[in-house]
């Protein structure tokens, strides 16, 4: 939904390593372009859009608020887990939250049930 889509097929093995640090060397952090024997070098968001093939109009991210029952309702569809497992979490938190610590061992297990 967020449009970076595209990044999942970008590779650093299909990247020139040579090229990627002469472009590092070369990057001015200060005024955020590359200086190169040829000239001064901005990249846009055009060009971003145009390598990536990424959106570079609308929203990138817009979220709703979500209530402790309409999150646990998401837990139960996206992740499978037990609505009382969810709902324990939610009450842990107290609130539409969850643990990084909780979400990671939602993982491993659904992980080794595949196994």
């Amino acid at each position: 939904m967020s449009g970076l889509g595209g990044l999942v097929h970008a590779s650093y093995e299909n990247l020139d390593r040579g090229l990627l640090c002469a472009f590092v060397e070369r990057w001015n952090a200060e005024t955020n372009t590359f200086h190169l024997p040829i000239r001064e070098m901005t990249i846009t968001l055009n060009d971003v859009s145009n390598l990536l093939h990424l959106p570079i109009v609308g929203h990138f991210y817009m979220h709703q608020t979500l209530d402790s029952y309409s999150t646990n309702d998401l837990l139960v569809e996206s992740l499978r887990v037990n609505h009382g497992v969810a709902s324990e979490e939610t009450r842990h938190c107290r609130g539409p939250h969850v643990r990084l610590s909780w979400l990671r061992d939602v993982y491993e297990d659904a992980c080794l049930k595949r196994r």
